[in-house]
């Protein structure tokens, strides 16, 4: 058991930085109300974390490839501590949003350097245990993060949010320093035209889009979510029960994905994942006025079981495509494509949506245009990701 206690360390650092990313979503009337703040200081609550991460993550797995990812992963674990006590705590919306560019810059740290530990950490079989454990994790954590959000908010408060990551930042860096990793390369500075070389290759590309449009289909998340509470009805608790087959079947599916990252090649996990993912958009299609939770039931359980097969294989992907020594800067970029995937995603199904003559007639063209988008993806991701890919898993 002692050799899964990195993978411990690796998960909840994810389920750190994903759960803030969107948990605070759910949370922004109360802290409007807490602060009499206008709707533009709200949005900076969300953007500057956003956009903080989206400018530091190649620039943090460099430096992570330069002075070691354990090094790193402890330097933004302490970041995030002190940054999440000050968020808990801010006497106003100025210093949250001061707090949460803060907590970005820890973020950023945790994000390229948790998967980059794995592919240190563990190899052959064990690697791609670990990769489906750390996907089903981080599914769970995107897509239970609002749930969590609506319940430390409704029943306590929103500071909540922040302040529950104390002792789990403490739990973490314990979980870390157990973890032999080798330092980084010191005389090694930021490779421009390395990076470049990276994306000289048909495969890094695929995997890049493929990350980017994977991450654009859990921005229906944020439309279904606005149709469970506006139009149904529902308060931000049972809007998020109504999302938890799909983190569930994301988590099961992740989980024994892994194990057969060793024997079937990346690509056709992942063209399998976005075909899946995209026909479970298609089977939420077609809600009318009498919908109700149980009318996008199917359609979770296929897209999470397709979301499920993608996280770890694309995962395993890009460790078969790039030397160790790349790790960092590799995982930056994949990371970046994710949080660009998402943020494209999020404005344009919010152009789709509000084209429709109603809520749900906005949802459904949400939903069939994250279908197209899946199914076009998981043609390029089997056209274009080598076979030999994914070796080193």
């Amino acid at each position: 058991m002692r050799k899964w206690i990195p993978l411990v360390a690796i998960c909840l650092g994810s389920l750190l930085f994903l759960i803030d990313t969107t948990a605070v979503t759910v949370a922004l009337p109360d802290i409007g109300r807490s602060f009499a703040a206008p709707l533009s200081g709200l949005q900076w609550v969300l953007t500057v974390y956003t956009l903080v991460l989206a400018v530091l993550m190649l620039p943090a797995g460099s430096i992570a490839d330069r002075y070691g990812h354990r090094k790193v992963y402890l330097a933004g674990l302490g970041v995030f501590l002190a940054a999440s006590f000050v968020c808990g705590v801010a006497p106003g919306i100025e210093v949250l949003i001061a707090a949460r560019g803060v907590q970005a810059v820890g973020g950023a740290a945790m994000a390229v350097t948790t998967f980059a530990l794995i592919g240190s950490c563990y190899s052959g079989r064990d690697r791609g245990v670990a990769m489906g454990i750390w996907g089903a994790v981080n599914g769970l954590a995107a897509a239970a993060g609002p749930m969590l959000g609506g319940v430390l908010t409704q029943f306590w408060s929103w500071r909540a949010i922040f302040l529950i990551n104390l002792p789990l930042v403490v739990l973490t860096v314990v979980a870390t320093l157990r973890i032999r990793s080798a330092d980084g390369n010191r005389d090694k500075k930021f490779d421009l035209f390395g990076l470049i070389g990276l994306f000289r290759g048909s495969s890094f590309n695929a995997i890049m889009v493929c990350t980017g449009v994977s991450a654009s289909v859990f921005a229906c998340l944020v439309y279904s979510s606005v149709w469970l509470q506006s139009t149904l009805g529902l308060g931000p608790v049972r809007a998020g029960l109504a999302l938890v087959p799909l983190a569930l079947s994301i988590f099961v599916t992740s989980t024994l994905a892994g194990r057969l990252l060793h024997d079937v090649t990346p690509r056709i996990m992942i063209s399998a994942g976005l075909l899946l993912a995209g026909a479970g958009c298609a089977l939420q299609a077609g809600l009318d006025e009498s919908s109700t939770t149980v009318s996008i039931l199917a359609g979770l359980v296929v897209t999470g079981v397709g979301v499920g097969l993608v996280m770890p294989s694309m995962g395993g992907a890009l460790l078969g495509s790039v030397a160790p020594e790349r790790f960092g800067i590799a995982v930056g970029a994949m990371t970046t494509c994710r949080q660009l995937g998402q943020s494209v995603g999020v404005a344009v199904l919010g152009l789709v949506y509000e084209s429709g003559v109603s809520p749900a007639d906005g949802l459904n063209l949400v939903y069939l245009t994250a279908a197209v988008a899946g199914f076009v993806s998981s043609v390029l991701g089997f056209l274009l990701i080598r076979k030999t890919v994914g070796a080193g898993v």
